[in-house]
């Protein structure tokens, strides 16, 4: 997930939050411990996650191809 970062916009902490949840969906990365990690990022971006959830929703090609882009590298 060290590649998440890389696509982090400063002042867009749902674009942050969502490519977070993504890049965990993509690898499996699931169950307790993960919600955990997720939830307390969430926090700490003042993110709710029903909101990072829409822009997902959203954005999900666009953020697909931004992971896609940092695996290759």
């Amino acid at each position: 997930m060290s590649g998440a970062g890389k696509h982090y916009r400063k002042g867009d902490p749902v674009r942050g939050a969502a490519i977070l949840m993504l890049a965990c969906e993509v690898k499996g990365i699931a169950g307790k411990t993960a919600r955990s990690l997720i939830q307390n990022i969430l926090l700490d971006l003042g993110v709710d996650e029903a909101e990072a959830r829409q822009y997902l929703a959203k954005h999900r090609d666009e953020l697909l191809a931004a992971l896609e882009t940092q695996e290759e590298t």
